[in-house]
């Protein structure tokens, strides 16, 4: 059953990376032209005067949302793991007790990282108001 329980975890671990790593070989592809056709086509519109700089704060906010994805994704494997092992303890004590905790440490991390977000989120918004 451990066994069982080690392929399962793998498999989603190989298939969370399978969805990071599929896009960026799609955008490691030529264009084929069609960046040159899309610079002169918008040449001197607003939406290449934002394609062409990307400021720190655009920046970071990307990265931000990459992290909360990932963040995302473990919260998720956590609670379906712990759902395993709780539907797989035969009603043992141990196991159940194992289970609700995976679900509540799964739990207040994510609050934790959902109250730094928006902490960080206010103070970036103050701080940008603060300064226009």
């Amino acid at each position: 059953m451990r066994f069982f329980s080690y392929i399962i975890v793998v498999s989603m671990f190989g298939a969370s990376l399978f969805f990071f790593i599929v896009p960026q070989m799609t955008l490691a592809q030529s264009d084929y032209g069609l960046g040159a056709t899309a610079s002169d086509a918008f040449k001197g519109t607003t939406i290449q005067a934002q394609s062409e700089k990307a400021s720190v704060a655009t920046i970071v906010g990307r990265v931000i949302n990459v992290v909360l994805s990932f963040v995302g994704v473990v919260f998720l494997i956590l609670i379906i793991y712990g759902g395993f092992i709780w539907m797989t303890a035969g009603g043992s004590e141990e196991k159940v007790g194992q289970a609700i905790n995976i679900f509540t440490a799964a739990a207040y991390g994510l609050m934790i990282v959902i109250a730094a977000f928006l902490i960080t989120r206010y103070i970036g918004t103050a701080l940008i108001n603060s300064l226009q």
